[in-house]
């Protein structure tokens, strides 16, 4: 991640929940988040950016690694921090043939900005086998390529818990985004 933190000024959320054609369940889920704030000070050593929201809170974040223009962020330029996750969650018939997939990407694009911009994307593909369903407490057990079971709770909304089966597959890409753009104030 290029900063971490915990101050949000701004909070979206979007939930879709579709039905595929098999009546088998299909949801899909954003939030979006965004820091705007200026900076107090850049301690180069530690990597730790500290900044004060427009409310005149202050927070502290770590710079990682992947930001390597770190030495142009200066005290009173402005950060702009986006934050952007979904998921989306596919379930199959065992019968259907489905490659079993897990994995990891990491994109990064450094912009040639005057001042340091840029974005990080992360994306995390699962694909597992449901074990037991219980639709009466909406909870589904789930197995992963490497065997491991997990327990999983399914939100209210999610329909046609009746058409999982036992040996469904269960296809699941997460991405989380990051963008930062410093500017001059």
């Amino acid at each position: 991640m290029l900063l971490t933190g915990s101050v949000v000024v701004h909070a979206v959320e979007s939930r879709t929940v579709l039905r595929s054609g098999e009546k088998k369940p299909l949801v899909v889920e954003t939030s979006t988040d965004t820091i705007i704030a200026t900076v107090v000070s850049v301690d180069y050593k530690t990597r730790e950016v500290t900044l004060r929201n427009s409310n005149g809170e202050m927070f502290t974040m770590v710079a990682g690694p992947e930001n390597v223009r770190l030495k142009e962020i200066k005290k009173k330029d402005l950060i702009r921090v986006d934050f952007l996750e979904s998921i989306a969650i596919v379930v199959q018939s065992a019968h259907k043939k489905s490659s079993f997939v897990e994995g990891n990407r990491q994109v990064i694009v450094r912009n040639q900005t005057k001042k340091p911009s840029g974005e990080m994307s992360e994306t995390d593909v699962v694909t597992a086998t449901v074990v037991s369903i219980n639709p009466e407490k909406r909870t589904v057990v789930l197995r992963g390529t490497a065997g491991k079971k997990i327990k999983v709770n399914i939100a209210s909304d999610v329909p046609n818990l009746d058409h999982i089966k036992t040996g469904d597959h269960v296809n699941i890409r997460m991405t989380h985004t990051i963008a930062i753009a410093v500017n001059k104030s």
